[in-house]
Parts: C-alpha cells; sequence; structure tokens
C-alpha cells in the first residue's frame, strides 16, 4: 500500500450535474498500519467530505481520522478561505469527495448555505440518508461505476439557482483572478458593497474580499505548480501587486514561505488536488 494510500478522480458524465461538479474523488487504504498526515489549502472549489466506517474528530486545525468498530458515516462540508487544514489518518480508511465548481452545490440545495453550515469546516447533513444510501451502494463497484451512483443522486437533487448578482459578481472574480474592486463589482451588478456583502455572506459564507484574495491564491498555487515558474511569473500570472506581495499572502494563509513548501507539494489524480504529506 502506498503511504498515501489510493487516491482515484474521476471526472462528472452528466452534463447537468457536470456544470456544477468538478469531480469526485476516492482516497482509500486497506493497511492496518497506515499512518500518515497531510494539509490541505485553501481552494474555491469546494469539497463535500465523506468518510464511511471512521471515528472522525474535528479541531479548529482539522481533523483525526481513526478506524470506527461500527457503521458510522460522516459528511464534512469546507468552505476553507484563509487557512492550511491537517489531517490526520491512521488505519484502514474509505473516504469519498465531491468537488464543486464556484456556487456549485448552491445548484442543489433548496435553501441559502449559510442556513445549513457553519464556516469553515463542519458537518454537512442536509442530503441526509438518501446521500448516505448512495455513497454505501456505489462502495462494492469500480470508481465510474461510483461515480455514476453519485451523478444519479445529485441530477436527483438539482435545484437550480436564481441569484443572478451573486453569480455575476462570482464569474468577474474568476475572470479578473481576484483583482476586480470591490466599487467596479458593485457597479457591474448594479448593487451597493452592503448588498454585495449579505449575499456573499448568504450563499458562500464568506466576504467578497475573502473571496477575492481565495480565488487569488489558489490560482497562484495551481499556477505554481506547473514546471518552469519563478516566483515572480506566479505572482505576476495571479495579478498580485509584485513577488512580496504573492509571498506575504502566502505565508498568511499556509504559514511558510512558497519557496518552503510549493516542492513539497503532491499532485493527487488527474486534478487540481494539491496536499503536503508529512515525511
Amino acid at each position: 500500500m502506498e503511504r498515501k494510500g489510493n487516491f482515484i478522480t474521476v471526472k462528472c458524465k452528466d452534463p447537468v450535474v457536470g456544470k456544477h461538479i468538478d469531480y469526485y474523488y476516492f482516497h482509500t487504504s486497506d493497511d492496518p498500519e497506515f499512518n500518515n498526515k497531510f494539509a490541505f489549502y485553501p481552494n474555491y472549489k469546494h469539497a463535500l467530505t465523506v468518510y464511511l466506517n471512521s471515528d472522525v474528530s474535528l479541531s479548529d486545525s482539522g481533523t483525526s481520522i481513526r478506524p470506527s468498530t461500527s457503521d458510522k458515516f460522516t459528511a464534512l462540508y469546507s468552505v476553507n478561505t484563509h487557512q492550511s487544514f491537517d489531517v490526520n489518518l491512521s488505519g484502514t480508511f474509505y473516504k469519498v469527495g465531491v468537488v464543486f465548481n464556484p456556487l456549485g452545490i448552491n445548484h442543489f440545495i433548496n435553501k441559502p448555505l449559510s442556513d445549513i453550515f457553519t464556516p469553515s469546516f463542519s458537518e454537512f447533513t442536509y442530503f441526509g440518508e438518501a446521500f448516505e444510501n448512495s455513497i454505501k451502494s456505489s462502495k462494492p463497484s469500480g470508481y465510474e461505476d461510483k461515480a455514476a451512483t453519485l451523478d444519479v443522486f445529485f441530477r436527483k437533487h438539482y435545484a437550480g439557482f436564481d441569484e443572478p448578482v451573486v453569480k455575476k459578481a462570482v464569474q468577474e472574480i474568476l475572470n479578473t483572478n481576484g483583482s476586480v474592486r470591490v466599487e467596479d463589482l458593485s457597479e457591474i451588478t448594479g448593487v451597493n458593497r452592503k448588498t454585495l456583502l449579505r449575499l456573499f455572506k448568504k450563499h458562500l459564507c464568506a466576504s467578497v474580499e475573502e473571496y477575492k484574495k481565495l480565488v487569488m491564491f489558489r490560482n497562484a498555487l495551481n499556477y505554481s505548480q506547473q514546471a518552469g515558474h519563478s516566483l515572480t511569473d506566479v505572482a505576476l500570472y495571479s495579478l498580485y501587486y509584485d513577488q512580496a506581495h504573492y509571498i506575504k499572502h502566502f505565508k498568511a494563509v499556509t504559514k511558510q514561505s512558497p519557496k518552503a513548501l510549493l516542492s513539497k507539494l503532491t499532485q493527487l489524480g488527474n486534478q487540481d488536488v494539491y496536499w503536503h504529506f508529512e515525511d
């Protein structure tokens, strides 16, 4: 068994679901001696993570996962805007991740996200027993079949999301890599700063400024993992003022400098999943 466990990513096949869910991932280990710790970092693609038959302990800095003697189902959602989280994995585990595109999960719930979720990392019970049954029924099958089962579940629970101001603002933030000013967002969307803040808190569980910085940080991290880019290249591509601004923001989020951390990140699967595993 590889020390990182088995990690597989699968893209959605359903065309409606695939607009809002980027991919699923399956992270597993059958090794009772497995013991590792990794850190994951802020991402504007938020994840719903499920553990089967594990005891999950939550803290302000992350989670600790241990095998359970009972038939447990724990679903966690993360809107991680400003810090890294540690995950301690021990023993056998079976983990499923649903990685949503920006505003993705909002298309599968019929109420504001802030009504059913407490930032920035907490249990998520909204989908209830139906979601649990969908995860469990897919467990014995191959990964493509597991993903297809999840596609069916989310297609059935598709609710749409009719908030044009939020969608327009988020798209503008993505288009400008987080560099757009709030004043310009207000003009583009036709609402004032106070209304924008209220809508972002309501549907994204983050402020406008937090979301802008999140997009800028994550795109810089993803770009840095492509070969041949210097810190200056990354800073310029990501629209930071300069290299010093990029380094300051990076250290504020990860507690490490880009030089110290970036070379230690590991890509898992075929998507933009970059975790730092302890040596």
